[in-house]
């Protein structure tokens, strides 16, 4: 009998270690699935930030441009008003 009670319980032990080992291998999974995820977020989010560097590069130089062409008419539109009141 003393042996029966004490197979039973370590068959009971043993239950245990399988359902705990069960449960780590299902926390694993789901570390490994985490993991996936995040590292896809990470090259997106990769993606989105050199899309944005490149259009804020495009932006700026394209900002420069007008700049200058604005500087110019003014240039052009002082350089006509002054000539036309040098002249008439």
């Amino acid at each position: 009998m003393n042996e029966n009670s004490r197979l039973d319980r370590i068959e009971e032990k043993l239950d245990r270690v399988v359902e705990t080992l069960q449960m780590l291998a299902r926390i694993d999974e789901r570390q490994d699935a985490f993991e996936q995820r995040l590292n896809r977020h990470e090259l997106r989010l990769d993606l989105i930030e050199k899309d944005v560097n490149d259009h804020g590069e495009a932006l700026a130089a394209s900002t420069g441009k007008g700049l200058v062409i604005e500087r110019a008419a003014w240039i052009l539109f002082a350089a006509a008003v002054s000539s036309s009141a040098h002249f008439f």
